[in-house]
Order: structure tokens, then sequence, then C-alpha cells
């Protein structure tokens, strides 16, 4: 095996069994507070009291939002305001507070621009955080400003992040818009990329209903897994060094949220899109795979054809020229792993 493939897959192995621990003790804990309070105050009170480690307070944060929020579609909009003028009260940079200072420099023309946003943004943070916690009900921008919020009232630095996802398959080659928020906490200088809506559950849009279902899956994601589906505004709130052009995420397949995917290493094709011919994908993937199945559209089958292996290359095949499905989505041992569009 490659030695910078096993380190890595050994890193996330640690770190997943890692949050998972720690997750275990904090949420006997958390899950036992209010499932309402009237004030973030009050919940940041409540885990300042428990909890001793800047880390294991954003855990707790994290924990309580992912539990006892719910994702409603009717909330999207609700929000908009004056606050949303208040971006462009900066000349230079509209969305000052989603940026680290370690970014960022000011011109002294907007200063006094960023102060009177800053204000208005502390404002409307206020506002929805309340409003969020209270009632229980959020889109990802109030599971966001809560996060924010609440680690704001406990000294933790943590920033609020919006930019691009991709959550569907017909998503894929069709990102053009800021869509989505999600938070960065940074404690004792490491920073952790971090995603409450997604932690929360799953919502169909199809039935427009959600499915509470907590996962630790989002909080301190690595961010070479975090980039496959959110593609920050500033680019320099992705954590990367390496640089991913917008074009090649909203090209990219759709990776879904889970530990099998997050392991999965497509080697090719880059393009998510499959025409209706011969097609092959070839990945790496660190663990032992009992079964492979697919699903073109609603059609589910086993996939019975020869695996190909290289050097610790697998390589799969999938005739496509008689199917009229737009979707192809590929299942080790019965968990989504990776999507593609097809025209």
């Amino acid at each position: 095996m490659n030695k910078q493939l096993f380190l890595l897959f050994t890193l996330l192995i640690l770190s997943f069994t890692l949050y998972s621990q720690n997750f275990g003790k904090i949420d006997s804990i958390v899950y036992s507070y209010p499932i309402r309070y009237k004030h973030p105050k009050k919940l940041a009170d409540q885990i300042a009291k428990d909890f001793n480690t800047d880390i294991e307070k954003a855990m707790a944060v994290y924990s309580w939002i992912t539990k006892n929020i719910s994702y409603s579609y009717k909330e999207l909009w609700k929000n908009n305001s004056d606050y949303n003028k208040a971006y462009y009260a900066t000349q230079d940079n509209y969305y000052p507070s989603y940026y680290s200072s370690n970014y960022v420099s000011y011109s002294k023309s907007s200063k006094s621009g960023f102060k009177k946003h800053l204000k208005t943004e502390k404002k409307y943070r206020e506002k929805i955080s309340k409003k969020v916690i209270s009632k229980g009900y959020a889109v990802c921008e109030g599971y966001s400003q809560l996060f924010k919020n609440t680690c704001d009232y406990l000294n933790i630095s943590c920033f609020y992040v919006v930019g691009k996802s991709k959550t569907k398959i017909n998503n894929i080659g069709n990102v053009k818009s800021s869509n989505h928020a999600w938070n960065i906490v940074e404690i004792n200088f490491k920073k952790y990329l971090i995603d409450a809506t997604w932690g929360a559950g799953s919502y169909d849009q199809t039935t427009h209903k959600f499915t509470s279902k907590p996962d630790t899956f989002y909080f301190g994601t690595d961010p070479k897994i975090f980039i496959k589906k959110h593609y920050p505004d500033f680019y320099g709130n992705s954590l990367l060094k390496e640089q991913i052009s917008p074009e090649e995420f909203s090209n990219s397949p759709l990776y879904y949220s889970n530990k099998k995917s997050s392991i999965f290493n497509i080697i090719k094709p880059a393009n998510g899109v499959f025409y209706r011919e011969s097609q092959q994908v070839l990945f790496t993937y660190e663990q032992t795979i009992h079964s492979i199945t697919y699903k073109l559209d609603d059609k589910e089958f086993i996939y019975n054809k020869e695996i190909e292996y290289n050097e610790g290359e697998i390589g799969l095949k999938f005739d496509l020229s008689n199917t009229k499905a737009k979707e192809l989505v590929i299942f080790f041992d019965h968990t989504m792993v990776i999507g593609f569009k097809i025209e």
C-alpha cells in the first residue's frame, strides 16, 4: 500500500474513532438538556458549567443543535432584511465576517463600513439565533448562525461561512450560486470545518420531510473530504492549500456523506457526467468490500461483471448504451458511495 494513502487512511480512522468516543460522553450529558432555550446564552452557560476545554464545548454546541433543531424549508428566505444590505457597507469585501482576520486586511476606506456591517450583523445574528433555539427549526443559515452565536458566548473563535454545496446528482455541472452555510471554529490555532445542518439529519426535497439523525461526520471533517460537497465563496475557508476551481467542484461526481465515501478516492473519471456508452470508474478503497450494487434511477442491480485490480487500483465497468436512466449510484455493502449524471 502506498505510504501516503496508508497514513491518510490511518489518520481518518483515528479521527473518526476519537470523535465517536468523545461525542459518546458529550451526548450523554447534552441530551439531558432542555430541548428549547429562550436564548443562546442560556445554552452556552449550561455548556460552560459541564465542559472544560474549548473543543469539548464546541462539540457540545454541535451535539445540542444536531439533536434538537429540525430542518424546515419554510424558513428559507424568511430572514431577508436590511442585514443583506449591510454587506455592501464595505467597499473592498462584501462578506467580511465570513473570513478569518488571518485572511483579509481592510483598507482605511472600508473600516467605517466594516464596523457598521459587524454591528448590523451581530444584531441580526442575535435575532435569528434566538428564534431558532426557541422554535426548534431552521434552514442552514439558522443552524450556522446559532452555532456561531453560541460559540461567541463561550469565547470560542467561530466563523460563519457561505458557499456552494452539492446534494443531488442533478447538481453535477449545475452549481452556479451560493446555496449553503456552515462554520469554522479555531481552537488552539487549529481550524475545524463544521456543518451542523447536514449533521442533524436529512431532508427529502420531494416529500418535504426532515428525518432527524444526528451524526458526528460533519464535525471537524477533513478539508479534503469536506470540499467534495462544500465550496466556500472565499476559497481560503476551504482550509486547503491546493486550488480547486468552481468548475471542477461543479463538474465532479456526487460523493455521499458517510465514512465509506470519505475513504473512497476516485482516480477517474474526474467528470461526474456519463454518456450512454461503456464507462469505467477507477478508484482506490482501503477497506474490504463484500458487495457492490448500483442503481440506474430507481432500479437496483448487483454488480456481476469482472472487477479489475491493478496495483491497488480497482476498476468497474458499466454499459450505459441501452439505458434511459439519468442517474447512476454505486453502493458498497449497501451504502451509497458515489453518484453520476447520465446524459
